[in-house]
C-alpha cells in the first residue's frame, strides 16, 4: 500500500514541494526589493536631514519640507522593517510548515510500511499454525488407525495360541496318582527280580 501512496501521491508531493519552492522564491524576492528600497529611502533620509539643517536659519518652510519628508520615509522604513520581519517569520514559517509536513509524511509512510509488515508476518504466521494444526490433526489420526489395527492383531493371535494342557499329574482330583502307579511297577520289577534270584539259588548243583 505505501507503494502505491508513493507512486501516485509523489506527483502531488512534487507539485506541491514545487509550489512551496515558488513562494519561497517569492518571498525573497519581494525582500530584497524592500530591502532596496529601505536603504534608499535611508538616503532620502540622510538628504532631507541635511537640506532641513542647511535651511533652519536661512528658509524655515524649506526646512519644514525636509523635516515632514524626511518623517515620511522614515515612517516607510518602519513599514519596511516590519513587513520583511514578517516575511522572514513567512519564510521560517514556510520552512517549518514544509518540515513538519515531510515529517508527518515520512512517518505516515513508514507507519503503513511497518503495517504491511506486520500484516504479512502475520498471513505467514496464520498459514504455519493452520499447516501444523492439520499435520497434527493427521497424526493423531494414523496414531488412532494403528492402535485399532494393533488390537485387532493381538485377537488374532490370542484365538491362534493353542490351550495349555492340564497335566493329569496336577489335577487337583487325582494328585499323585501316576507317580503311585509308576512307583508300584519299580517295586513289582524288583520283586521279581528277587524272586528270580530266590529260584536261582535254591536251584541243586
Amino acid at each position: 500500500m505505501a507503494l502505491f501512496v508513493k507512486m501516485f501521491c509523489g506527483g502531488e508531493k512534487v507539485r506541491k514541494k514545487k509550489g512551496q519552492e515558488d513562494e519561497s522564491e517569492k518571498l525573497q524576492d519581494a525582500e530584497e526589493l524592500l530591502l532596496k528600497k529601505k536603504d534608499f529611502l535611508k538616503r532620502k533620509i540622510d538628504q532631507e536631514l541635511l537640506c532641513a539643517k542647511e535651511n533652519s536659519r536661512k528658509n524655515r518652510r524649506v526646512a519644514l519640507q525636509a523635516l515632514r519628508k524626511m518623517k515620511r520615509y522614515e515612517k516607510n522604513v518602519k513599514h519596511i522593517d516590519c513587513a520583511v520581519k514578517a516575511m522572514k517569520s513567512a519564510h521560517e514559517y514556510m520552512d517549518i510548515h514544509s518540515k513538519v509536513n515531510d515529517l508527518i509524511k515520512n512517518i505516515t509512510e513508514e507507519h503503513e510500511g511497518a503495517r504491511e509488515v506486520s500484516d504479512t508476518l502475520y498471513t505467514s504466521a496464520s498459514v504455519g499454525v493452520e499447516f501444523d494444526e492439520n499435520e497434527l490433526q493427521a497424526e493423531l489420526e494414523r496414531l488412532v488407525r494403528n492402535q485399532d489395527e494393533s488390537i485387532f492383531d493381538n485377537d488374532i493371535m490370542e484365538e491362534q495360541l493353542p490351550s495349555p494342557r492340564v497335566s493329569s499329574t496336577a489335577s487337583p482330583s487325582q494328585p499323585g496318582k501316576n507317580h503311585l502307579v509308576q512307583t508300584m511297577s519299580e517295586e513289582e520289577e524288583i520283586e521279581d527280580a528277587l524272586d528270580h534270584l530266590r529260584r536261582w539259588a535254591n536251584e541243586p548243583l
